[in-house]
């Protein structure tokens, strides 16, 4: 899907526990340190995850293996941010899907950038970008799928990306306190029970709640069969009567 706003991106990344696989950055290095200590504190037990502080929405979405993360501006609605990760999950799907799974097991930072480049500039590129690709004229100049216009479009998008941190800098205020923001962040996942650390901690408590129901459901269980018993040898309360 195609976000209604490109410049509303400002970081994108798709990554394996804290290992970021490729990413999008419109900013600066900071804007990707503070991602990395985001994915730190990757709500567990979730499927997606979004918050908004300081005019910035934190967008996750998470399946068992990778996990599609990105910062956008607080006036991009939820459902497109996720809409975005998406395409960005279906995006890396079709690259990895040839792979071989060794190469999954070992995987490196920053491993698929090169083969995701081209991927971010299609997905962030403007109206007028778009109608450029598929027009008649470009479509002459050979094939979107051969290697050769593949490499075209990955230099391509690493302009466009750097056009992007350009506009973007002009338009927007960069000088957040990235510590500031992981600790609002962080705080914010506490709160609501999804802090990292816990994550150990909360499924103890569900295990032990469980086991206590067990127990518990198992004794009035046990009681009332020795009740009926009881009642089936007394005939009754004739036993307390007499």
């Amino acid at each position: 899907m195609m976000i209604s706003n490109p410049n509303f991106v400002f970081y994108a990344c798709v990554s394996k526990g804290t290992t970021i696989l490729a990413e999008f950055n419109s900013r600066d290095a900071d804007l990707g340190t503070l991602a990395a200590k985001c994915l730190d504190n990757t709500p567990p037990f979730h499927t997606s995850f979004s918050h908004t502080v300081r005019q910035k929405r934190y967008t996750f979405l998470i399946d068992e293996l990778f996990s599609y993360f990105g910062i956008f501006d607080e006036n991009t609605e939820r459902s497109e941010c996720l809409s975005f990760l998406k395409s960005v999950k279906d995006a890396f799907n079709e690259i990895i899907e040839g792979d071989d799974i060794k190469r999954l097991d070992n995987l490196k930072s920053h491993c698929f950038q090169g083969e995701f480049n081209p991927v971010f500039h299609q997905l962030l590129a403007s109206p007028a970008d778009l109608e450029i690709m598929h027009s008649p004229r470009h479509g002459r100049s050979g094939s979107l799928d051969s290697p050769r216009q593949k490499k075209k479009i990955g230099l391509v998008g690493g302009d466009t990306c750097k056009n992007l941190k350009k506009k973007k800098k002009n338009k927007v205020d960069v000088s957040d306190d990235g510590i500031g923001l992981s600790r609002e962040f962080t705080v914010s996942l506490q709160k609501n029970g999804f802090h990292a650390g816990d994550a150990g901690n909360q499924k103890a408590k569900r295990f032990w709640k469980k086991h206590v129901w067990v127990v518990l459901s198992l004794d009035l269980i046990v009681c009332s069969i020795l009740f009926g018993i009881w009642l089936w040898i007394c005939r009754g309360f004739k036993c307390i009567d007499g």
